[in-house]
Order: structure tokens, then sequence, then C-alpha cells
């Protein structure tokens, strides 16, 4: 039994996992956003608050970090954030680079 730890070129698996890595770091920059729950921002706005947010901490990983900070301060708010950045940029996205 041969186990893969990494897709081998060609086999599409390396552009889905990029683009699932992208979704999450898109997700994590627009939940850490100053952006409410409640509004509904059209693409500029999203856009425009993802690359400020991954610029103010610093890439992808600062924004994740505050994520996980949020989870252990107040897990319920955490979640509904995570859900309505995750839809957002998922409707806004898809899967595009």
């Amino acid at each position: 039994m041969r186990v893969r730890l990494l897709p081998e070129a060609g086999d599409g698996e390396g552009e889905l996992m990029s683009a699932t890595m992208l979704t999450v770091a898109r997700t994590d920059a627009l939940f850490v956003s100053g952006l409410s729950t409640g509004s509904c921002p059209q693409r500029g706005e999203i856009d425009a608050a993802i690359r400020a947010m991954v610029r103010c901490y610093h890439g992808s990983r600062g924004c994740a970090g505050e994520v996980a900070a949020c989870y252990g301060e107040d897990p319920e708010y955490a979640v509904r954030r995570i859900v309505w950045a995750r839809r957002l940029v998922t409707a806004e996205f898809g899967g595009q680079r």
C-alpha cells in the first residue's frame, strides 16, 4: 500500500487544495474584519476588507491566529461569525483564485 502525503503533479488535487486554502484564508481575514455580520457587503467591500486584514495581521497566519483567539474567548460568537464569513467568501469568490 502506498501512502501519498502530497498531491502528484497533474492529478488536479493541488489546484483543489490551493483553492480550499485560499477560501480558508479569505474567510479568516473577513472574520477578523470590522464588517458587521448583519451587513450585506458587495464584492468590492469584501475584497477590500480581506486585503486590509491580511496587511494588518501580517498575512493569513496572523488572521488565523486572531480567529483562534476569538474561539477561545467567545466560541458561540466565533461560530456565528465564521459561518457568516464563509458564506460571503463562497458566494463572492467560489473556488476562484
